[in-house]
């Protein structure tokens, strides 16, 4: 009965589909979770419990999740407050714990991503508490670690025992322990449970009591934990003393207890959803698809909003249209007056004139009185735009700084070696506004014998033009 020759051991569902007892192995979980022996070591304190209290499996398992870094605030307090939903919750992180849960399984009827699939769960769910997703359960396990583990936490059986003999008691944390034992599922197997099952098989649906696969279930933990059995004395030193497993089986020394089988009639007794649970169902899925109903027609309402938004930024409203009203006398007059100082030019704060074409200023004067600024149509507003360009500025301000020459002391030049010069020493695609580094007296003179050359020029009577000459005849 190994695990090569069971199914997959991750619960398989499609969207809506309950996740029912016989899915979860709830016999089982409530076997593991009612167990009374406080025997386990808890490493966190609790409430007046301090650290190093003997405690039963699920109040060890609770206090580990409500201890994790990744537990919010509000699932702590909702552990506080209820303490079955605290139990529902690490059952289901427990079947995360083990690799049972599928990661894209969600629980929570208000979910809203499509990544995942909902799935009621009726038999954990009869209180007020959200048992999250299985991404969110598997992440609160996995951060759940002893304060000297965060950074290296031991990753094999064998590290995890050696702890334990040398007397570090507990040997790691429950989580991290569970996590160890669903990878080495195959080792435990052969070693403790005689090829019987792999140690992931404990939590499937086979033929197999829910309480022998309980109380297996605890012996591992409580030896891997707390204190290693051995059948071999010379394992221990003689002042050591070896703590009793007590879940152990007399007739097995240093085994897990005996698993007992079951027949098919017995198996269909086991783990059977009662008519409250069915109803429960029922009623959740419903829900579900209510709240899909009603986050479709929400979405819709938002697409077709946005779609009338993206219409509306391209046509003017009707609404926005103001109506024109008769202007009062004062009004009209306050409309001439500001056109007749708008033609006459605008003086800026250079001393430019700025013309206005009558036209355009118009049309802004009657808007200013109007107020229908926004009511412009699009004809207009290219019609303004026009307009805009025909104004005339000045382009230069009045107070124009000369740029400073360098005197020289050099010999002065001639024309060809001035031009020279300037050949190898400037650049030519630079804008002779930016010469200034390379200005001097030599460039002064440069050209004042030009402008004296063009004065000299200047009155003389042009080049004549080309007299015509006799053209020669052709011999023939």
């Amino acid at each position: 009965m190994s695990s090569r020759r069971q199914g997959p051991k991750v619960i398989k569902k499609t969207d809506g589909d309950p996740l029912t007892r016989q899915d979860l192995q709830f016999d089982l979980l409530h076997a593991i979770f009612s167990d009374q022996h406080q025997v386990f070591t808890d490493p966190f304190p609790n409430g007046s419990r301090p650290a190093g209290s003997k405690v039963t499996f699920r109040d060890l398992y609770v206090n580990a999740i409500y201890n994790s870094p990744k537990a919010s605030k509000i699932l702590k307090e909702k552990m506080v407050d209820i303490p079955e939903f605290a139990t529902d919750f690490a059952m289901m992180t427990l079947l995360a714990n083990v690799g049972r849960i599928n990661t894209t399984m969600s629980f929570f009827v208000e979910m809203k991503t499509t990544i995942r699939t909902y799935h009621p769960i009726p038999a954990l769910q009869k209180t007020s508490g959200s048992l999250q997703d299985a991404p969110r359960l598997k992440a609160i396990a996995k951060a759940s670690l002893l304060e000297d583990e965060t950074t290296s936490p031991p990753n094999t059986l064998a590290d995890i025992l050696a702890r334990a003999k040398s007397g570090r008691i507990p040997s790691t944390s429950v989580n991290n322990l569970i996590f160890t034992l669903t990878n080495e599922s195959s080792a435990i197997s052969q070693q403790y449970l005689s090829n019987e099952v792999d140690f992931a098989d404990l939590f499937l649906p086979i033929a197999v009591s829910s309480l022998s696969r309980a109380r297996v279930f605890l012996w591992l933990c409580y030896h891997h934990l707390e204190a290693p059995s051995s059948t071999n004395d010379d394992d221990y030193d003689s002042d050591a003393t070896v703590t009793e497993n007590p879940f152990s089986d007399s007739n097995r020394p240093g085994k897990a207890p005996a698993l007992i089988m079951l027949t098919p009639e017995e198996v269909a007794l086991e783990n059977v959803d009662p008519d409250d649970e069915k109803q429960l169902g029922d009623k959740l899925i419903t829900q579900r698809a209510q709240f899909v109903q009603a986050q479709s027609a929400k979405e819709s309402n938002k697409s077709g909003n946005k779609a009338a938004g993206d219409d509306a930024e391209s046509v003017v409203s009707v609404d926005s249209v103001k109506p024109k009203t008769a202007r009062t006398p004062k009004e009209k007059k306050n409309t001439k007056s500001s056109l007749a100082h708008a033609e006459m030019g605008a003086e800026t704060n250079d001393g430019s004139v700025v013309m206005h074409s009558r036209e355009h200023l118009e049309e802004d004067v009657r808007r200013k009185v109007s107020g229908d600024s926004r009511s412009r149509t699009r004809q207009d507003q290219l019609k303004a735009v026009q307009d805009k360009s025909s104004r005339r500025y000045a382009p230069y301000k009045n107070d124009v700084q000369r740029r400073p020459y360098h005197r020289t002391n050099s010999p002065p030049r001639s024309l060809l070696q001035q031009a020279w010069h300037v050949f190898t020493h400037c650049d030519p695609l630079c804008d002779s506004d930016d010469e200034s580094e390379y200005v001097d007296e030599h460039y002064r003179q440069d050209y004042l014998q030009k402008l004296s050359i063009i004065s000299r020029l200047r009155g003389k009577s042009p080049t004549p033009e080309l007299e015509d000459l006799p053209i020669a005849p052709v011999a023939r």
